[in-house]
């Protein structure tokens, strides 16, 4: 991950900067997307009434679609790091777990919703796998040739002659069989 460290209204010395790099590299624990990623880290010192509010760090962390960011105030450079380290561990943290929620409970793309109460003689036997085809035109003897490359015995294809979808199948023998699907 690539950091990056600047001082608003001040010089960032180098043992914060270590400590910021050190505390923000941690986040590819919880999330490995962000070995490409980029922070920024933007320490302020402001003058203010309240000592423990004196600086400010802004911490924007973003890679393959994270996008974390969040704001620390201290009476040190080093605490507010510390703060904003921790409150982005838990921000990664939820959003791995978010992400893995995802994946554990939701359908397959592209798989049917199971119905709920049907009737047996309603119910279609399960969907074992549902695949998407990117369909480019084609004569018939190049479609034979990809069904006969993949092994199988039909082939989906874009008829580029009569422009539609179209299935090739082997019959028995050395035969074949066209499917050209008409709407009635």
């Amino acid at each position: 991950m690539d950091i990056t460290i600047r001082g608003k209204h001040f010089d960032v010395p180098e043992r914060v900067q270590e400590r910021a790099r050190d505390k923000f590299s941690r986040l590819q624990h919880y999330l490995p997307l962000l070995d490409e990623g980029v922070c920024e880290v933007d320490l302020a010192h402001e003058k203010s009434k309240e000592p423990d509010r004196r600086f400010v760090v802004h911490v924007n962390v973003s890679g393959h679609g994270v996008h974390l960011r969040v704001e620390a105030h201290a009476a040190d450079p080093e605490a507010a790091i510390d703060h904003a380290a921790h409150v982005l561990s838990r921000q990664a943290q939820r959003h791995k777990d978010r992400l893995y929620r995802r994946g554990r409970e939701r359908a397959p793309k592209g798989a049917l919703p199971a119905p709920e109460a049907a009737a047996p003689e309603d119910r279609i036997d399960h969907i074992a796998r549902v695949k998407h085809l990117a369909l480019k035109p084609m004569t018939e003897e190049e479609a034979r040739e990809q069904m006969e490359a993949l092994g199988h015995d039909f082939f989906v294809f874009h008829h580029n002659e009569i422009e539609q979808i179209t299935v090739l199948y082997r019959r028995h023998g050395e035969e074949y069989g066209l499917i050209i699907p008409e709407i009635s």
